[in-house]
């Protein structure tokens, strides 16, 4: 990103051809460009718009029903953690749906549950239930997205809306506000006012405006009391003192909670007054279902979502410092898809992916453009671009528990509900000394910088868990040349500096039969030492 005044920066090549431009959108798109994606992007003329159409046509490819067929069959004995991540790893990594996919798994990261809560991983296929919702509802609309997330039982279990009862002065309580204060600070609206392009409003000492206040999360959280689970019951029979506590249940973890008006704060809830807020107080006596309906519209209309959600999945697939013009694009689309449609999903993606800082070559070597890329997508990526393949026949996509720790990443696993990292995490250095973001950075250490590359080479060299490389295609180059030329296009999209591919290519040039390991060739010697190098280099780590 920025370099500090006694280091030399590293400058990105960025005279790239049609399929270094093609890669690196599929970068950004996807969880690593294949070769077969490449070609199939070149056979379409490399036209984005349409190769997004294509996307959105595609069937979803879903996890849920992975690890139910395995239990069914007998291949696995119980569905937990293990089972579930591994389902979750073939879709994300094999699914023919890449942007989907890609989205989806952003998505993840705003709309945060974990599975080291226990109550996420002891709910069978409940996980994978709730991200199989995600990668259905990404081509929809925010509202839908955020109804739900909020009807999801997974979400209730690890924000406590769930089984969430209304106050009862008697007792001294009063309903649980996780889940209110959540669905405002990181799913909607966020903690600052907000101007259409993602800028503060501030009073005039340059302080910003907070969007919410406590008194509006006690209020918000009179809305969500009395979702229980789905039992399909038609006469459901309360339990407690005058049968208004919620019915007995067998525990339902993969469809949207149900309403129980026996705890449902039926009084008045005052929410966010902004100019044109359709319902801005919800009269006593709605239905639980009406308030929700009614709460989401409030926060989906606010006028801070458009450049909140906006700018979080700018930074989760393109740059972590967007312009504010950049912002401020995407933000008009979240408004108004250009038919009158607020929060329409795809004008959204599509104004991030076609935006000209997204695509245009002049950014590349701009230092403040690009973003470090996620450890886990670091993976993914070298396992696309080189046909990776894996053994065994039940949920075989598995890495391994303990290599999946040493990432330091994995979908679903954050340890809280702010992600693995904040979007305004600002690392100590030259980066910070800038003012600019770098949200990555902050699960970038001493001990992931070491371990991960590691990983690396083990797959690279051997195996990793179940998986491993095929790379016969780049033994079988006629040069080292032609050799970096296609590991640089398939993993940094043709910006490897002159620098490195010198470095590099003076190190695959030194390596000699003597240095050959038994069982290998001097051409796979050269390969793999060409992927490890390109994979740990500085060039691949940032995203340009």
């Amino acid at each position: 990103m920025v370099g500090s005044a006694a280091a030399v920066p590293v400058q990105p090549n960025a005279n790239l051809n049609n399929d270094q431009l093609a890669s690196r959108f599929l970068a950004q798109a996807t969880f690593g460009p294949s070769p077969e994606a490449i070609a199939a992007l070149r056979s379409a003329g490399y036209d984005y718009n349409a190769w997004i159409d294509l996307e959105i046509a595609k069937t979803p490819s879903y996890s849920a029903p992975l690890v139910t067929a395995a239990l069914a069959s007998g291949g696995i004995t119980a569905i937990g953690n293990a089972q579930n991540r591994r389902a979750r790893n073939q879709i994300i990594i094999g699914g023919s749906d890449q942007l989907r996919q890609r989205v989806a798994y952003s998505l993840s990261q705003i709309f945060v549950i974990s599975d080291n809560n226990s109550a996420i991983s002891n709910a069978a296929e409940g996980s994978c239930a709730y991200y199989d919702l995600l990668v259905r509802d990404c081509f929809t609309t925010f509202r839908q997205l955020l109804v739900d997330v909020t009807y999801s039982p997974m979400m209730g279990r690890y924000l406590n809306q769930y089984r969430n009862r209304k106050a009862n002065p008697a007792m001294n309580t009063s309903a649980d506000e996780n889940y209110a204060r959540e669905v405002e600070q990181l799913f909607s609206i966020g903690l600052y006012q907000l101007t259409p392009d993602g800028n503060y409003v501030t009073d005039p000492s340059g302080r910003p405006y907070e969007s919410y206040t406590n008194t509006q999360i006690t209020e918000f959280a009179k809305v969500f009391t009395g979702l229980t689970d789905e039992d399909h019951n038609p006469n459901p029979v309360g339990t407690g003192l005058g049968r208004t506590d919620f019915p007995s249940a067998k525990p339902n973890y993969t469809e949207p909670m149900k309403m129980w008006p026996g705890q449902h704060d039926v009084n008045t809830k005052s929410l966010h007054h902004y100019a044109g807020a359709r319902k801005p107080d919800l009269p006593a006596g709605q239905t639980g279902d009406q308030d929700i309906s009614d709460a989401i519209d409030n926060l989906v209309e606010h006028p801070n979502t458009a450049p909140f959600i906006s700018r979080l999945l700018i930074q989760r697939l393109v740059t972590s410092n967007p312009s504010d013009a950049y912002v401020g694009r995407v933000s008009a689309k979240f408004v108004n898809n250009g038919q009158g449609q607020r929060g329409d999903m795809v004008a959204v993606i599509k104004a991030i992916l076609l935006d000209p800082e997204a695509r245009s070559v002049a950014f590349i070597t701009d230092p403040e453009h690009g973003k470090l890329r996620e450890p886990f997508v670091r993976l993914t990526h070298l396992l696309r671009a080189f046909h990776y393949q894996v053994t065994g026949t039940v949920l075989p996509y598995d890495l391994g528990s303990a290599n999946e720790n040493t990432l330091g990443q994995f979908p679903l696993a954050a340890p809280t509900v702010f992600n693995f990292y904040a979007p305004d995490y600002q690392p100590r250095g030259p980066i910070g000394d800038a003012g600019l973001f770098a949200p990555e950075f902050q699960i970038q250490n001493a001990v992931f910088g070491i371990a991960t590359p590691n990983l690396y080479y083990s797959l690279v060299n051997t195996t990793l868990g179940s998986f491993s490389l095929d790379l016969s295609t780049q033994t079988a180059l006629p040069d080292t040349a032609a050799l970096l030329d296609n590991v640089d296009l398939l993993l940094t999209a043709g910006t490897l500096s002159a620098t490195t591919r010198a470095t590099i290519l003076t190190a695959l040039n030194g390596v000699t039969q003597a240095m050959v390991p038994n069982g290998s060739t001097l051409a796979q010697t050269r390969t793999r030492l060409a992927i490890y190098l390109v994979v740990s280099s500085p060039d691949f780590a940032i995203q340009k």
